[in-house]
């Protein structure tokens, strides 16, 4: 599959442009057929405007259905809490958009695997009513990028559960390149970069099981903490510090921000060294003084001063002052 473009030479950026809203026009008086179609809809048609199509909707038992094993919502939206608004509406209004799925084979418990519209799903399931699904047959790629699409025009799918999805299907192969996924999702470079260094810092798991609702971790802090952990010896330190922290509150005790802001504390509060002052030979007859206080403040003097002829000497000094720094 091409990164830039979707079933019939279609741009994805395209599509993802032209089309804002959700809503549906007035409805021709014509059976089954939709008037304005979701983004992600327009691209499984290959359109990068609505208009009148003809559909098949399947009315199924919601528990045959599972998650594409690259579905990117957490197990943490599948409560009566955050399902509460499709709970109350679908028995009243009946559901207002079909879920997208695949048929499988193979599978005693399981007749189609879900691309997105899980939460419909949890709704239906607990409702008792039955999940209105299109059926699709497209491959791994083009189901992340109709996913994507769907999520993007919906909103409510948080920024991690996104980091995590593009790590997945990086690792997985249906994007081969970082700069593939983010073209072919229309999402830019940096972003996707900055995404999967967040989504990065839970393959700690002293880190995650600090926090176990991934779908809230806040994927700036976690951006942040991953970067500061490449330094040299900030990753002892922050593991050090969720062991800590794991040992007194539990795993799972605190909010991920609040987890997050203790984790980023215990590196500044690593830069409170033990001063030290210590001398160098440099040369035969020459030396380095090192002085670094306890906000990690570091000078070097040459009290003999240095000449043209020193330079060697004065880089060797410099190799060991900086591996005794560490």
């Amino acid at each position: 599959m091409s990164s830039k473009r979707l079933f019939g030479g279609t741009k994805l950026g395209d599509i993802a442009a032209s089309v804002k809203d959700r809503g549906e026009a007035p409805k021709p008086d014509w059976s089954g057929i939709k008037a304005v179609l979701p983004t992600a809809e327009l691209a499984l048609q290959g359109r990068t405007s609505p208009g009148l199509t003809r559909e098949t909707v399947l009315s199924v038992d919601a528990k045959r259905c599972r998650p594409w094993k690259f579905h990117n919502r957490t197990d943490a939206w599948y409560t009566r809490e955050r399902c509460a608004d499709l709970i109350d509406s679908i028995p009243k209004d009946g559901q207002q958009e079909p879920a997208v799925a695949r048929r499988i084979t193979g599978d005693a418990n399981y007749d189609y695997e879900l691309i997105y519209g899980l939460r419909r799903r949890y709704a239906c399931e607990v409702t008792n009513t039955k999940l209105k699904i299109r059926v699709v047959e497209v491959p791994d790629g083009q189901a992340a990028v109709l996913m994507h699409l769907e999520n993007a025009d919906r909103q409510d799918i948080t920024p991690m559960e996104r980091a995590l999805s593009f790590q997945t299907q990086l690792a997985a192969n249906l994007f081969p390149t970082q700069d593939a996924l983010a073209s072919a999702l229309n999402v830019s470079k940096g972003q996707v970069a900055k995404m999967l260094k967040a989504a990065q810092l839970l393959s700690h798991a002293t880190i995650s099981n600090l926090m176990p609702d991934r779908s809230s971790v806040p994927v700036e802090q976690a951006y942040k903490l991953a970067t500061l952990m490449e330094r040299p010896g900030a990753k002892d330190v922050v593991l050090q510090a969720a062991k800590n922290l794991a040992r007194r509150d539990g795993e799972g005790g605190r909010e991920p921000r609040l987890v997050l802001k203790t984790l980023l504390a215990s590196l500044d509060q690593s830069r409170k060294l033990e001063p030290i002052r210590r001398e160098y030979n440099v040369g035969k007859a020459g030396r380095a003084v090192l002085v670094r206080n306890a906000k990690g403040k570091v000078t070097v003097a040459f009290p003999k001063g240095l000449g043209p002829s020193d330079r060697d000497a004065v880089m060797q000094a410099m190799d060991q002052i900086l591996k005794d720094l560490g």
